[in-house]
């Protein structure tokens, strides 16, 4: 039986956050606490007494290093790395039954003979698809937050972000506004300037002719170099996004799409070479773990997330734990 009573205290509020109702006591000090104070359950301490006795998150933007996140996760990991490998699983499961749902929906609009049909049913595949499996990776990213704040791998905590799936929605639309408006700008012009030299050199583009293929070479370099000169801009715009996801997930009452973006990219000023680095370690933990019989690749995954979820613990600024997840 947990140290924590999670009966409701007759009405009682919460000692941190006395605009709440306490649904239980903390096991060290006894003072009334809320869900957020107990982390859902996953903690039987309050946030005061978690951070006596070291169980908040220990590093900030001014101390950490990669070295300095690797020491602290990965004893986290050693420690939970079971429960964390299962909550790994059930969200790859979960993700393809998200993908058997649209590979449904495709074939019903398919079956039905209809252009219209089968374009409205796979466009509701689609983000039924996206939606399930973003609100699970939310899910998957609280579960790293309990782990790394002291607290147990709960693979129930899965499923804890459903009641997010409109600001998500709005986020991931205004995330994929800014990519895709960017490379669709490029692709255009590059099909401009495509056009533009085979006609200024009198090659016909509708031929497949040698003369054509001369003449496609250079115009292909040329936009493979200024591919290559945007790709640092391009790096510097999209890593603050790689945020998104753990400030959603992070926040109890998520805010604004436009303030979602505002605070990643002010947690991503000047650290953008970690959180690349971050990235790549998380990627390698992965692919090791495929090299491992294939079978490694669940706990090197759930590996990657704690990475991630502790960069952000790393990086984000100090607010209010009344309006985000406790520490």
């Amino acid at each position: 039986m947990s140290d924590v009573d999670f009966g409701r205290a007759m009405g009682a509020s919460c000692a941190l956050h006395p605009g709440r109702e306490a649904t239980g006591t903390c096991a060290r000090c006894g003072n009334f606490t809320c869900d957020a104070c107990s982390q859902d359950g996953a903690s039987p301490r309050c946030p005061t007494c978690r951070e006596r006795s070291g169980a908040t998150f220990p590093l900030s933007r001014e101390t950490w290093t990669f070295n300095k996140l690797w020491d602290v996760c990965w004893p986290a990991f050693q420690r939970e790395w079971g429960m964390l490998s299962l909550a790994v699983l059930i969200y790859l499961g979960v993700s393809l039954g998200a993908n058997l749902l649209l590979n449904v929906a495709t074939g019903i609009g398919a079956a039905a003979d209809s252009v219209v049909v089968a374009m409205v049913l796979g466009g509701v595949g689609f983000v039924a698809q996206q939606l399930v499996q973003g609100l699970v990776q939310l899910g998957l990213l609280r579960v790293c937050f309990d782990v790394l704040h002291g607290g147990r791998a709960d693979v129930a905590r899965l499923f804890s972000q459903m009641h997010k799936a409109v600001p998500y929605t709005l986020t991931m639309l205004l995330v994929f506004v800014i990519v895709m408006v960017p490379l669709a700008l490029l692709s255009f012009l590059g099909i401009l300037v495509l056009v533009g030299t085979g006609l200024m050199s009198g090659v016909d583009l509708g031929s497949s002719s040698e003369q054509f293929w001369n003449a496609l070479v250079p115009i292909l370099g040329v936009m493979g170099l200024g591919f290559l000169v945007l790709v640092g801009p391009l790096m510097y715009l999209a890593l603050p996004l790689y945020l998104v996801q753990p400030e959603l997930a992070y926040s109890d009452a998520p805010p604004s799409p436009l303030e979602v973006l505002r605070r990643s990219w002010e947690a991503a000023r000047g650290q953008r070479l970690g959180i690349l680095g971050v990235g790549l370690a998380g990627a390698a933990a992965m692919l090791a773990g495929v090299f491992a019989c294939c079978v490694g690749f669940i706990p090197g995954m759930a590996l990657a997330q704690l990475l991630i979820a502790g960069m952000f613990l790393c990086l984000r600024s100090p607010r209010d734990d009344a309006e985000s997840f406790p520490g």
